[in-house]
């Protein structure tokens, strides 16, 4: 009888609370303006807006509305935004990541399958001031054009060096943040092209650029340098592979990176990409500074994963084949901290891991992230998660690559793809940058991870 009376009691109870608890589903519906607006605002505007890279702004309902089932279907495919990082291996914490949580890709299907009302004007959040002209990191401080170049409307791609700009600098100054993005000037008449089979691989006619400060008296014929854009290559030097699609490089606060005074910007090893229309360019680098009183407490380790080499005349990926995987290891001489990784493909490019090899033999997965040519991404991690690797420390770059026909981005999967500066040749290289520190500042920044332990220490060695 005790249980019987319970279970009546509940059921009293579940009547109860069905309507409040149908109330309150009622009152949580999703609406635009105070849910999918603010997600927009931060993972989309920075391209969906006005001036911004991508084809039409998604700032207003009246935007919006129409792309509602294509905006759930490219979010739910994890395709939109651009942000490769596997989530279910290594490091997380990324400075600048406009990802999605699976609950904000929930909570827009949600939207769309309850027909994508718009809900309460008092809702919807202040719009954000994007610059007028397209950065996506705020006004820069300094813009440092590139000399101006045409692409001919059907060409095979270009890799070559456009020279140098003056910064017009008067005394020397640390770079915070870079971000760079191609200009359009007059574009020549439209040219009818048959690319009937051929990858799409942008709408834009620069896929990537080195972009390096120097001195004007250190610029040199690139070709001299190994195909690097300077033979100096000092730490603290402003070397940036721009890349299409590329989101800012953000520098860690106690990290020095100079802009000397009366320097200039090379801009070498320049990957053009005719794109069926005659197009006249430039890139624009606008840079974000320190306040002139500034002082690092850090300096760069201007140097990549140098065993990785990206210039293998050996490098063969076979034809029709969509997952051969080639790697390469890095011997870590000195206590460094990684501050990013960025996968550095080409056309058949699908994926990249890097993993640490710890003087004990332990071993960490750090990050891997899937790769697309038209989206070349940086991910810089947040302070306190930067891989911290002891001296000794071997690093093993791993990368995929899909030379078949179910890969978008290539051309003609029957041919074998070798090292080469076109697009539809390939490349293996893991672009970083690293703190180097002494064995003192290590353990520092050991003990300030909250306990985290780390594999190998040099009490490990």
């Amino acid at each position: 009888m005790r249980s019987a009376s319970l279970m009546a009691a509940g059921i009293i109870c579940a009547g109860l609370f069905a309507a409040p608890a149908a109330a309150a589903e009622q009152a949580t519906e999703v609406t635009f303006n105070r849910h999918i607006a603010p997600i927009l605002q931060r993972s989309c505007e920075n391209c969906h807006r006005p001036q911004g890279a991508a084809p039409m702004p998604l700032v207003s309902y009246e935007d919006v509305r129409p792309w509602a089932r294509a905006i759930r279907s490219r979010t739910e495919a994890r395709e939109m935004p651009p942000w490769f990082i596997d989530k279910n291996i290594g490091i997380q914490r990324f400075k600048d990541d406009p990802s999605l949580s699976d609950e904000e890709i929930a909570t827009i299907a949600a939207w769309v399958d309850n027909g994508a009302p718009r809900g309460n004007p008092a809702d919807l959040p202040p719009p954000i001031e994007w610059p007028a002209d397209g950065w996506t990191y705020g006004r820069p401080d300094l813009i440092v054009p590139s000399p101006e170049g045409i692409v001919e409307a059907d060409a095979a791609d270009w890799f070559g060096e456009w020279g140098e700009t003056a910064t017009g600098l008067t005394a020397d100054r640390y770079i915070k943040a870079v971000e760079v993005k191609e200009v359009r000037l007059e574009e020549g008449p439209q040219t009818k092209v048959d690319d009937s089979g051929r990858a799409d691989l942008s709408l834009f006619v620069v896929h990537h650029a080195v972009i390096t400060s120097d001195m004007p008296q250190n610029v040199v014929d690139p070709l001299d340098c190994g195909n690097e854009t300077s033979c100096g290559g000092y730490d603290d030097q402003l070397r940036l592979t721009y890349e299409l699609g590329q989101n800012p490089t953000i520098f860690p606060d106690e990290m020095g990176v100079k802009l000397p005074a009366g320097s200039v910007l090379t801009f070498n090893s320049m990957h053009l990409h005719s794109i069926g229309r005659e197009v006249r360019a430039r890139v624009d680098v606008g840079l974000t500074l320190h306040p002139a009183d500034y002082v690092p407490r850090y300096v760069q380790s201007n140097a990549g994963f140098s065993g990785v080499n990206m210039f293998d005349y050996e490098f063969d990926i076979p034809s029709n084949d969509d997952n051969v995987m080639r790697d390469g290891f890095h011997r870590i001489t000195k206590p460094t901290k990684m501050l990013m990784f960025e996968p550095h493909l080409h056309s058949s490019g699908k994926r990249m891991c890097v993993e640490a090899i710890y003087p004990n033999n332990a071993r960490e997965m750090l990050s891997c992230a899937n790769y697309d040519h038209n989206w070349v991404k940086v991910y810089t991690y947040e302070d306190d998660v930067a891989p911290l690797l002891p001296a000794g420390t071997l690093i093993h770059v791993m990368a995929w690559y899909n030379n078949s026909p179910t890969n978008r981005n290539v051309v003609d999967p029957r041919n074998w793809k070798g090292y080469g500066n076109r697009s539809i040749d390939d490349m293996f290289f893991s672009i970083t940058r690293t703190i180097e520190l002494t064995e003192e500042e290590f353990q520092a920044e050991v003990a300030a991870r909250d306990g985290r332990p780390l594999f190998a220490t040099s009490q490990d060695q």
